[in-house]
This record gives structure tokens, C-alpha cells and sequence, in this order.
């Protein structure tokens, strides 16, 4: 890879990164599926000029819409909500590696050596471990929460699995056209006592709603797109793996988030399987062309 497109690999993997924080901003001033609402309605303006058909892949875009746009992105604003702490979020988020490689097994019928099954293991058991911690028992519901989130970005997974002759950008604005409508049904009913809070956000919710929409999914996907168009995904993947240590550097730097042994050890333990499964997938090819 050429210096310059590394640069831009760790830009993008930070940016990324630090968008678990610009969240947790934005849900603190924001209800959280409304905030979601906001953010996809400028994606789907800024995006507009790659919504072209998606004729035969209807079906497939529409799931990933709602698994990915809905509810992942559902539950992962409503985890933040919840916490004070982005740090175990983060890492917790990242068993969406090992449920995309089972789901991949169940659904898809792919082989996996023992090896990639040991790091699933250790993957688990780090989460498991960190859970038991007593910061984490403290929101033991929204670590609960952001683990049906990575669930559901693992099941997204599988649908984009399935598509052929569309980009990133194409199915991140129609992601957005789709699930605006479900969530601001969802925000109508659960938040509209919630609304309010608009009125009075302080220009940081809307600076971090901002940075969310570019650095988070504009950027970052657009780079994404850029970087695997050139390399293989095999060697921008593990650049990526930066993406939950910034985010948890991030959660301790703004929010002070306290590392304690456990979670440190639960952490590293869940990376460790991560990366494994990570490098052992070097085989793999990317779907969206």
C-alpha cells in the first residue's frame, strides 16, 4: 500500500473511531432513534445522486436497510443513551466479526477451520469476562443492548453477501431512504415526549450530529470504497481494527471512561479473537464492486 493511502487507511479507521463518541454527544442532547432520523435524512440529500435502480436486488437492499438502518443503528444509539461508558461499547460491538462468521456458517454454508472456531471462543469469553466487571454490571442493559446491534450488523452481513453491481455509496443512501420512514415511526411512538430536547441542544449536539453524518458514514464509507477499489480487502481489513481501539481511547480521553483490569483483559482478549478471524479471512473477497 502507498504511504499516502495508508495515511488515509488510519485516517479513516480513526474518524470512524472517534464517531462512538460524537454519537454518545449526540444521544445525550438528541433522543436517540430521532437522532438517527436526522442523520440519515442529510445522508440520504447528500447521497442522492447514487440512488439509481437497484432492479432484482429490491428484496436484499430493503433487508439490509432494516437489519443495518434500523436496527442496528437503533440499538447502538439507544446503548449510548443509556451508558456512560463508550469504552466497553466499543469493545463489545466488535463481536459482530465472530456472529458474521457463524451466521455465515448457518445460512451461507461456509467452512471454518478450528482455528477461526478457537477465536470465536476467545472472542466471547472476552466479552463474557469484561461483563462481569463491576463498571460494566453498572449498564449491563445497554452492553445487552449493543450486543443485539452487532447482531444485527452480522445479519446485514449476510444480505450484502448477496448483492452484486453496487457500491457503498449506492447502498448507504438507499439505507437511508429506506429506514427513515421505520424510525421516525419508532421515534413518533417511544420519543415524541423526547422531542423537545431539539429546542434546547447546545451547538455540541449538533457539531457531533454533524461529524457523525461525514466522518462517520460519509467519509468513512467513501473511503472505504476508494481504499478496497485498489487494494484487496484482505490488506485494508486489519487497518480497520483500528476503529474500536480509537473508539475506546476516545470514550477514556472525553468521557473518562476507567479501564479497569477486567476490562482491559476482557478487551484484549475479544481483539485477540478479532484479529485472528480477521487474518485468517485473508481469502475472502469482497461483495460490493
Amino acid at each position: 500500500m502507498k504511504p499516502i493511502h495508508l495515511f488515509l487507511a488510519i485516517l479513516i479507521a480513526s474518524g470512524a473511531g472517534t464517531n462512538w463518541v460524537g454519537a454518545k454527544i449526540s444521544v445525550d442532547y438528541f433522543p436517540p432513534f430521532l437522532t438517527i432520523v436526522m442523520r440519515f435524512f442529510i445522508i440520504a440529500i447528500c447521497l442522492f445522486p447514487w440512488l439509481k435502480s437497484i432492479r432484482g436486488q429490491s428484496l436484499n437492499v430493503f433487508l439490509i436497510a432494516i437489519s443495518l438502518g434500523v436496527f442496528q443503528f437503533g440499538f447502538m444509539f439507544l446503548a449510548l443513551r443509556l451508558s456512560n461508558d463508550v469504552s466497553t461499547l466499543a469493545i463489545t460491538n466488535q463481536i459482530y466479526v465472530p456472529f458474521s462468521v457463524i451466521l455465515a456458517v448457518i445460512f451461507l454454508g461456509e467452512k471454518v477451520e478450528f482455528m477461526r472456531w478457537i477465536a470465536i471462543f476467545v472472542a466471547f469469553s472476552g466479552v463474557i469476562f469484561m461483563g462481569f466487571d463491576p463498571i460494566a454490571l453498572t449498564h449491563l442493559d445497554s452492553l445487552l443492548i449493543v450486543t443485539l446491534s452487532a447482531l444485527f450488523l452480522s445479519v446485514s452481513s449476510i444480505f450484502m453477501r448477496k448483492l452484486s453491481n453496487i457500491n457503498v455509496l449506492q447502498l448507504q443512501g438507499w439505507i437511508a431512504v429506506i429506514a427513515i420512514i421505520p424510525l421516525f415511526c419508532i421515534s413518533f411512538i417511544f420519543e415524541r415526549h423526547l422531542w423537545y430536547e431539539i429546542e434546547i441542544a447546545p451547538w455540541e449536539g449538533w457539531a457531533a450530529l454533524v461529524y457523525g453524518i461525514f466522518a462517520g458514514s460519509l467519509i468513512f464509507h467513501g473511503g472505504w470504497y476508494f481504499l478496497i477499489r485498489r487494494y484487496p480487502v484482505s490488506t485494508v481489513s486489519p487497518l480497520m481494527l483500528l476503529m474500536p481501539i480509537v473508539g475506546i481511547l476516545s470514550g477514556v480521553f472525553v468521557y473518562g471512561d476507567e479501564l479497569t483490569f477486567r476490562i482491559v483483559i476482557g478487551g484484549i482478549l475479544t481483539m485477540v479473537g478479532v484479529t485472528i478471524i480477521t487474518f485468517m479471512n485473508k481469502e475472502s473477497k469482497h461483495t460490493l464492486d
